[in-house]
């Protein structure tokens, strides 16, 4: 007994065998960062089976306490699934977690889920946003920003965390193309300063776009990444001593000018962020910025002219 109670100190956890009823089982709370339950063949299986075992859900279930209350941060399928078998009584072995703090347990969640589970990266980020401040910021100032159920309504987010968190960092170096850093990294290595200037573009592009159906392709990956590697050196930085950089107001009218252009909004159907449509891409939007800059200043701005932006398939 002292080895266990030595061991349960520095691991921060304990384990034990609890027997339970359906109505304590429903009301095990679930923390905010946990994905919603999807009913499916895996969930009826595993049904069947706690039938067959006499309520015995299988493995070891995840409770999180903090303050006294219990979260149940791993073995919400297997939950479900006992409240599908029909069993009044229920039976499992219970690891108790002893968090820190919400974003201690939420970590926790993805620590045992990451590498068990075929979790999506926005069903990883969601667990990682309450100990991630820069995310938080992000989806303090953009609710159009989410991690499921992306533009299903009119009310559900335009676009994922996860593509908004690649993007940005694709946009950074000098060619824009894509990384295998994972989306957790991603967002670990996001500061709250670059939270805020992409906080700022964000904000521009919603105020072009919005979530209207006819604009969704706006929010694509090929026309997103470029534009934010434009607002990086138009707006943030500048990329040459040829540029003439632009404020926030005037790069937004430039996002409005691509909403207006018919045959680019066409040209952007089943484009990717590759080499063979990067460049056709830019040179693009590059044409549409510069005539709307010309139209509200009466004069010719010189837009960034990459090496990259000279090949490629238009």
């Amino acid at each position: 007994m002292p080895e266990q109670v030595n061991a349960e100190r520095k691991t921060g956890t304990r384990v034990d065998t609890i027997s339970f009823t359906k109505e304590e089982a429903e009301s095990w709370e679930i923390p905010g960062f946990q994905r919603d339950v999807k009913v499916n063949d895996k969930v009826r299986e595993v049904a069947v089976q706690i039938t067959n075992d006499g309520g015995v859900i299988p493995g070891i279930i995840t409770f999180g306490v903090l303050n006294r209350q219990h979260f149940l941060i791993d073995g919400q399928q297997r939950r479900q699934a006992f409240l599908l078998s029909g069993c009044m009584f229920g039976y499992a072995d219970v690891r108790y977690y002893n968090a820190e703090s919400m974003a201690d347990m939420s970590e926790e969640y993805v620590r045992l889920n990451r590498h068990l589970v075929n979790m999506k990266p926005d069903d990883i980020l969601r667990g990682l946003e309450l100990s991630r401040p820069a995310m938080q910021a992000i989806r303090k100032a953009c609710a159009f920003v989410g991690y499921d159920q992306v533009r299903r309504n009119d009310r559900s987010p335009v676009v994922s965390m996860s593509a908004i968190l690649r993007a940005w960092a694709i946009s950074e170096p000098e060619v824009p193309v894509g990384s295998s850093t994972s989306a957790a990294d991603l967002a670990s290595l996001l500061t709250e300063e670059d939270a805020e200037k992409l906080i700022a573009f964000l904000k521009l592009a919603y105020a072009a776009w919005g979530r209207d159906q006819e604009y969704i392709k706006l929010w694509g990956m090929v026309n997103i990444c470029l534009c934010m590697w434009l607002y990086r050196r138009l707006v943030l930085d500048g990329h040459s001593w040829k540029t003439q950089k632009i404020s926030k107001e005037q790069f937004g009218k430039c996002l409005m000018a691509l909403s207006a252009d018919s045959q680019y909004l066409d040209w952007l159907v089943g484009r990717h962020i590759g080499d063979r449509d990067r460049a056709p891409g830019y040179n693009r939007i590059k044409s549409i910025f510069a005539s709307r800059l010309k139209t509200d200043t009466g004069h010719k701005h010189n837009l960034p002219a990459p090496a990259w932006s000279h090949g490629g398939r238009r």
